[in-house]
């Protein structure tokens, strides 16, 4: 195992740092930079508050827990991070990367040994496993790692358990925790794996027996992964309340029948390298991206396949049943909330096929026809690939990279038919591994576009924020989609943002102004930028060129957060108006607070009813909003406070995405919150000097702790069940 970890770090050096001498970075491009590195500043600051529970740096506010549980705050790596100040960022995340490739190496080297492999091809395995191209694809999305290892942690609780070994309950429960807590939608296809590597490992096997009474092994499993759930209830349950908000519910899973017609690309995915050169479908309908590639280095399937046909155990139908999977529609029931075309949870088939490689190579026996066999299968399916990517490119080649690629796939089937025919060793088979991964590694990394330009300009010339909101900013200009989280990168909340959580109330908002509005990720109105800019309560704006060049100006029509209205429309005339393009939507909102049809008669007599026709222009309208306006606002990770002075009773409007998790206070007293402009927060304000406090708490919290703790007391019961049956 020694060897297998110093393997890892020189593979990690010899692929990584030519890449860094080359372009000068390594993951600044694609998702790394747009959300990885700014997510991870924005939880080191919400940990540091003691409550994070509110971060205004997200969209125009957001709950924290729901929407980064995905991305960071349940990551060990992310804490480690955490610990580095913010100018060694990129240090700690190089540091916390090799940790990663370690851990999955360890585990899959624990696991195979588990399953009776030899020593020696455990660790060979295990390489296989770190390095697998799911693993590569998934450099720049750093957050996928954990899941990977989790996984290998439930398969080897699962087996202490089938094997009636120590601690058995306890290690599954506790591993069921893991898995649950470092990424909910993971965990989904996680568990959907597990449950059928389960239905199969119980099928005899002499190298690795079960004692009977399985069934009864199976419902005291399925109860440990229950406990291991509950005890994850205090993040399970504010994540939930999150996701019943957001975009990503409305894209339920669906039937993939998209995944026959895309049957070739889906097979390429298990023979070669991931391609991000060039057109790399078979179908208008399908995406490479979306397959997430499980070949392992020059290996691919071809060990795996022949074990598989050698053999009548439960690996062997565990293996072609997970082919199926992956290969047809019924890919879409590992799919959470999102495009049933994911394949994310190519690791466990990833890892079965490892686990069939080692065996076949731990047998000795003689694998010529087979590999054969495999190398021309694998062959047809890549030249089919290449003939439509040629097709599609007008019959010119896509370039230097693709090709490379292509010569790579086959540079790693010459190896192996050479091993097969014995004129290569076993061991400079596994050096053409190496190599493999290495050159897959450069490919990929070289191949991604960098973003260093906007990051740099960024970093270097807007303004960090101190956590203390007054106001927001706006990212005007920019060609990169590092700008739409600009205001995260800076510590300064942003009408802008990256993110795959967003909530739906927010994206309601945002339509009334966006003609290419893409609600899954972004946000940024295409028009009436001035008004929204207004009604957002934006102060500055930063506009960046092609260049990186970054200006700042003050916005024209700035009104400070929290502002009182004298009209108002209902959500019945407002939706009237929706769809139509000469139609100011934003300026509406400016000239009458939108109130739901069902809270008028509550504020009503307050307000005049306005006319959604007759509109002050811009600069009158922000005029008059001026004249009655909140003093020293202040947002924090529990929410805002504000100072209001009034002549009169006002509804008074703030910018802050509506909540039921709020709860409002005027001088100490609880106020009722009303939903205005579609997705914001107005309160019924008295005459006279007053404090206004909105204080943040997330739905769930205080039940799933509760949960928690019942699911800890169930983990003690199922530990004195282990002691007991261990006497």
């Amino acid at each position: 195992m020694r060897k297998l970890l110093i393997l890892i770090l020189l593979t990690l050096a010899m692929a990584l740092l030519p890449v860094m001498a080359i372009r000068g970075d390594l993951w600044l491009s694609s998702d790394f930079l747009h959300q990885q590195l700014a997510f991870i500043l924005e939880t080191k600051r919400m940990l540091a508050t003691g409550a994070p529970w509110w971060s205004w740096n997200t969209y125009l506010g957001s709950d924290f827990i729901g929407s980064y549980a995905f991305y960071t705050i349940t990551s060990p790596f992310v804490w480690i991070n955490c610990l580095f100040p913010e100018s060694m960022l990129e240090v700690g995340l190089v540091i916390t990367f090799v940790l990663k490739f370690l851990c999955m190496g360890w585990l899959a080297w624990r696991y195979l040994r588990k399953m009776g492999v030899s020593r020696q091809n455990s660790a060979f395995g295990a390489y296989l496993f770190s390095f697998s191209s799911f693993s590569i694809a998934s450099l720049y999305y750093y957050h996928f790692y954990e899941p990977i290892m989790a996984f290998v942690l439930l398969l080897i609780a699962i087996e202490r358990l089938l094997r009636h070994e120590k601690w058995g309950l306890t290690c599954l429960a506790l591993a069921s925790f893991v898995v649950t807590f470092v990424n909910f939608y993971f965990a989904i296809g996680s568990f959907i794996a597990a449950f059928i590597y389960v239905i199969f490992r119980a099928i005899p096997d002499p190298r690795s027996p079960i004692p009977e009474k399985r069934m009864t092994l199976v419902l005291e499993g399925i109860g440990a992964v229950l406990v291991g759930i509950l005890m994850c209830s205090f993040l399970l349950l504010p994540v939930y309340n999150q996701m019943l908000i957001t975009t990503r519910a409305e894209a339920q899973s669906a039937f993939d029948a998209t995944a026959i017609l895309n049957l070739l690309e889906r097979l390429r995915t298990v023979f070669m390298p991931k391609v991000v050169e060039g057109t790399t479908i078979f179908v208008a309908s399908g995406s490479a991206s979306y397959s997430n590639e499980a070949c392992i280095a020059v290996f691919g399937l071809s060990l795996s396949l022949i074990y598989a046909w050698r053999h009548r155990d439960w690996l062997s139908w565990l293996l072609l049943t997970l082919l199926v999977l992956y290969l047809s529609p019924l890919n879409s029931i590992f799919t959470l909330f999102t495009n049933p075309l994911y394949t994310r949870w190519a690791y466990a088939l990833t890892l079965i096929i490892v686990l069939c490689t080692v065996r076949q190579l731990d047998e000795e026996r003689d694998v010529r026809k087979g590999v054969m066999g495999y190398a021309v299968l694998a062959t047809i399916v890549v030249l089919a690939f290449v003939a439509k990517v040629m097709i599609a490119n007008g019959l010119h080649l896509p370039g230097l990279r693709f090709l490379a690629l292509i010569a790579l796939f086959f540079a790693g089937i010459a190896a192996l038919v050479l091993w097969a025919k014995d004129k290569l060793s076993l061991r400079w088979l596994k050096v053409a591994v190496v190599a493999c991964t290495i050159v897959q590694m450069w490919l990929f990394l070289l191949n991604l576009g960098t973003d260093s330009l906007w990051y740099n300009s960024i970093k270097n010339n807007v303004e960090k924020g101190d956590g203390i909101v007054t106001a927001r900013s706006d990212f005007k200009g920019g060609e990169s989609f590092l700008t739409f989280n600009a205001g995260l990168l800076r510590n300064q909340p942003s009408v802008e943002g990256y993110h795959s959580v967003i909530t739906t109330g927010v994206d309601s908002l945002f339509k009334t102004a966006a003609h290419n509005f893409w609600a899954k990720n972004k946000l940024r109105a295409n028009v009436h930028q001035d008004e929204f800019d207004a009604l957002l309560s934006v102060k500055t704006i930063y506009d960046i060129d092609s260049a990186g060049n970054v200006e700042k100006h003050d916005a024209e029509h700035f009104i400070p957060i929290g502002f009182a209205y004298d009209s108002y429309i209902t959500r019945s005339e407002f939706d009237k108006l929706m769809g139509d393009t000469t139609v100011n939507l934003p300026l509406v909102m400016l000239n009458n607070v939108v109130l739901e049809d069902d809270e008028v008669e509550k504020l009503g007599d307050l307000l005049t009813h306005g006319d959604a026709q007759g509109l002050s222009d811009l600069d009158t309208v922000v005029a008059n909003r001026r004249q009655c306006v909140a003093t020293d606002f202040k947002g924090n990770s529990r929410g805002c406070e504000a100072r209001v002075t009034l002549h009169a009773k006002k509804v008074m409007f703030f910018s802050v995405p509506y909540s039921k998790s709020f709860t409002a206070t005027i001088d100490g007293k609880v106020a009722p919150i009303y939903k205005a402009n579609l997705c914001m927060m107005a309160l019924n304000v008295p005459q006279g000097d007053h404090t206004i406090v909105l204080d943040y708490f997330p739905a769930g919290l205080k039940t799933g702790m509760w949960l928690s703790l019942l699911g800890i007391l169930l983990l003690a019961l199922l530990m004195w069940i282990g002691v007991d049956r261990n006497d």
